[in-house]
């Protein structure tokens, strides 16, 4: 199969998924829509504006490219994805718009909803984590995105809240089709259609046959074509068909309706939905069919809750102006806020629509509560959200700053934040103090937090992660900087205690993305860094470091949002080349062989030394308790200077035997296949870590105490 059939095939394949996995009603109205192509319809889509909704986009990605789940994600390859997607549809003459979903709906009717799908991801975290497939994101996969929208100079905005009305408003303003995975737009009456991305094959640019011209092949859906098929329905009672069916989170129940599939004439699994839309077919309008409705509810109780329902689904449906054009135009930020979010800063709103600051911030400003990401970890210890609470606390601090007097003129209690979070596979809830920090002067506004000193932002950050600035005799490089500070946190707050391996494996890996990042450097990234990701290895995963991990990656997550709350005193990096799991968790399992950092490093001089100075100034931030417990774990025999040698001098031997070249064959399927010089450098390497382990073995027989004093430290 080619890459191109394998990528649609994917798509496909998702959907169909997601139906299995979704709720009945989303699965019956996409089943019904897939069933009649005269609904959805092939289409050569090219040459047009494209609203596409964002959030959508970057789940079906990261999904449909089998990219890495398990070991916390693999950001450098979504990159090169994302690049690939905006390419194509350039080459298409296609101009898209990305419009952001900020939190979801922070209303009190959609919270219980908000609640669920946190507990289905929680289960889904943890069937990962036990080896069984499920689809979760990566943690930091949208802040990823954002940044690559920004890199790509692709028009994108963050709205403040849900977003799917403001992309179904802009499309009709501008006349041009929605691209989205999102049932919702099957309901919304769209001028230019709507596109579903399950049947966008982007992969699959092709030439037309008359001329030069590219399109890419997709499927159109019409709200004029779907009732044109019910002796041209009023698209009005498209509302009341999404209200009945339960896609905009209403639940009412069906048993006080008739059983719709009773009207149907199509086959089983569409009934339904065909059902209903021929009952509601027989109406002129809304109120005629709410009419009939009550006539079938006896309980009076039912009946105010049913015209409740759906009277606000014919107003989420119906579409007005967009909020949102003008931002694209002149940057001018959305004019209309839900109520809670109308208390929000006016300095927050254009951060916020650039994406220059975390949307979390919006749920914290108006409801005071907040549903963290659960990631695969070990779910026998406590939440790894846990490791950087410390962090989000000033976050809330700063989000309560001045603190409020009471009448008295006196400071009253610290505010709190209501944070959901896993306690072993439930969603609990937990009261978290917002915390201001030491340095936060009486004076300190958040209306005005920009625009104080850089020096005394810079120093809240830092005081708050609990490091020093990077001494500049270091030459750590400012990309590199972020990544520093939140590793000297993890190793102080992490728990359990990472181990020395963990600790290497993350230095070698930040190593890797600062090399890769950059085709001019990239030809300087060890052979064996490059084998040891792209080597696909059945193995069980190592629940500890994935734990561990996850709590780096947590302690990221947050010290992002508040370098961003901060006005990013600490350059901002390139998040997709900071964290690559499988070569990270590859690197840990040859470190755990007795293999040492620096000899995954040999013959390359600028990696090893780029890695001395990352352990350099972590160590610095560190106590000598902690040093020592970290420097336990590199004095092996194995590590001195001759056992270095040895492993150096087997690696140049082979080097220069092969003429430092790496040649791949493929097989007649397109698989790669080491070749017989790849196949010798396995078998020398594996020579070096037999080397490592007998030395290890004998250290541990002429020092019994030493497997006694590790497992007191690390176990």
């Amino acid at each position: 199969m080619s890459r191109t059939a394998g990528g649609a095939s994917a798509l496909y394949s998702l959907h169909k998924q997601c139906e299995k996995l979704g709720m009945m009603a989303v699965n019956e109205l996409k089943s019904y829509t897939e069933s009649n192509n005269c609904i959805l319809m092939k289409h050569r889509f090219r040459d047009s504006k494209l609203i596409i909704d964002g959030c959508n986009l970057y789940h079906t990605l990261y999904f449909t490219s089998h990219l890495d789940q398990e070991h916390g994600g693999e950001y450098d390859a979504f990159e090169k994805e994302v690049s690939r997607f905006f390419r194509n549809l350039r080459e298409c003459a296609i101009k898209p718009y990305v419009v952001l979903s900020g939190e979801d709906d922070i209303s009190d009717k959609m919270f219980g909803a908000l609640k669920k799908r946190a507990n289905i991801r929680i289960k889904k975290a943890h069937s990962l984590s036990r080896g069984c497939p499920r689809n979760v994101l990566p943690i930091l996969i949208k802040t990823v995105f954002i940044q690559l929208l920004r890199k790509l100079k692709v028009p994108f905005i963050q709205c403040v809240a849900k977003a799917d009305w403001e992309a179904a408003a802009l499309a009709n303003e501008w006349n041009c089709p929605v691209l989205s995975n999102s049932t919702e737009f099957y309901i919304y009456d769209i001028k230019g259609g709507f596109l579903p991305l399950y049947r966008f094959q982007w992969r699959n640019v092709t030439l037309t046959k008359r001329s030069d011209k590219k399109f890419i092949p997709a499927k159109l859906f019409s709200v004029e074509k779907l009732c044109s098929t019910f002796s041209c329905m009023n698209k009005q009672l498209l509302p009341i068909l999404a209200t009945m069916l339960g896609i905009n989170n209403t639940e009412l129940d069906r048993g006080m309706f008739p059983n719709w599939a009773e009207f149907s004439v199509s086959a089983e699994e569409i009934r339904y939905v065909d059902g209903l839309l021929r009952w509601l077919s027989c109406f002129e309008g809304p109120v005629e069919v709410i009419c009939a409705l009550m006539g079938c509810i006896m309980n009076p109780d039912n009946s105010a809750t049913v015209i409740k329902a759906l009277t606000e689904g014919l107003q989420v449906y119906s579409l007005a102006p967009s909020s949102i054009a003008k931002f694209f135009i002149s940057e001018k930020t959305q004019s209309r806020l839900p109520g809670p979010l109308q208390s929000l800063p006016e300095w927050t709103l254009k951060p916020l629509a650039k994406g220059k600051l975390n949307s979390m911030i919006t749920d914290i400003l108006a409801t005071q509560r907040i549903i963290l990401k659960v990631s695969v970890e070990n779910f026998q210890h406590c939440s790894s959200n846990l490791a950087s609470r410390p962090i989000r606390q000033v976050i809330y601090g700063l989000l309560q700053c001045p603190r409020q007097k009471n009448s008295s003129g006196d400071d009253l209690p610290e505010a709190e934040v209501e944070e959901y979070d896993r306690e072993g596979l439930k969603l609990t809830s937990f009261r978290v103090a917002a915390v201001l920090p030491s340095l936060a002067i009486s004076d300190l506004h958040l209306e005005t937090l920009w625009e104080t000193s850089w020096h005394l932002r810079l120093q809240i950050f830092l005081d708050t992660l609990g490091v020093s600035q990077v001494p500049e005799r270091l030459h750590v490089l400012p990309s590199l900087q972020l990544a520093v500070y939140v590793t000297c946190y993890w190793l102080k707050h992490a728990q359990p205690e990472p181990r020395p391996e963990f600790f290497w494996a993350l230095l070698v890996g930040l190593v890797y993305g600062e090399l890769s990042r950059d085709p001019l450097t990239e030809k300087a990234v060890p052979k064996r860094l490059k084998n040891l990701k792209s080597r696909k290895e059945e193995t069980p995963l190592d629940l500890e470091a994935a734990h561990a991990y996850s709590q780096w990656q947590g302690s990221l997550r947050d010290s992002i949002c508040l370098s961003q709350l901060l006005s990013n005193p600490v350059s901002e990096p390139e998040y997709a080349w900071l964290y690559s799991g499988v070569l990270v968790h590859a690197v840990t399992r040859e470190l755990k062989k007795g293999v040492s950092p620096e000899s995954l490093l040999a013959r390359a001089p600028q990696a090893r030394q780029l890695y001395q100075q990352l352990r350099e100034a972590v160590e610095l931030e560190l106590d000598d308790d902690m040093k020592t417990r970290l420097r336990a774990g590199r004095e092996r025999p194995s590590d001195s200077p001759a056992g270095e040698k040895c492993a150096d001098d087997l690696i140049t031997m082979f080097e220069h035997l092969m003429g430092r070249e790496e040649e791949d064959d493929e097989d007649p399927h397109g698989r790669r296949k080491k070749s017989e010089g790849s196949k010798r450098e396995d078998e020398m390497y594996e020579q070096t870590c037999s080397i490592r382990t007998r030395h290890r073995s004998r250290s541990h027989k002429t020092n019994p105490r030493a497997k006694k004093y590790q497992n007191s430290c690390w176990e």
